[in-house]
């Protein structure tokens, strides 16, 4: 009747981590504010600088491109450097659960999907 009740110092100590969570969420949104990824366009010619949380924070054009160029140099590079930001907030949010000590099943398989990863 009482087996499983071991489990009770656990699920109290998680019920705990987890009231903490939105405090946490806060903490971490504020910190990746601060953080900047940059990426290049394939042509070298375009350089994007976002924060952590995938805010655009500057661009930069270098050398002549026709706007066909230009419009897809800017889109290689605006994409591979939101793709940047996902992966830093994404181990960012894995540190976060594990210095909170929160054992979630499946936390590595949703930040991965969440960054694009299989």
């Amino acid at each position: 009747m009482f087996k499983g009740l071991g489990n009770l110092g656990n699920i109290a100590s998680m019920v705990g981590a987890l009231q903490q969570l939105p405090e946490k969420m806060q903490e971490l949104n504020e910190q990746m504010k601060s953080e900047r990824v940059s990426a290049s366009s394939q042509c070298g010619n375009v350089h994007v600088t976002m924060n952590g949380v995938g805010h655009v924070e500057e661009v930069k054009l270098e050398g002549e491109l026709n706007q066909a160029e230009l419009e897809t140099a800017i889109r290689d590079a605006t994409n591979a450097a939101g793709s940047a930001a996902k992966q830093l907030y994404a181990e960012a949010m894995g540190q976060m659960a594990r210095d909170m000590d929160l054992n979630l099943p499946g936390i590595d398989n949703l930040l991965s999907n969440l960054t694009g990863g299989t």
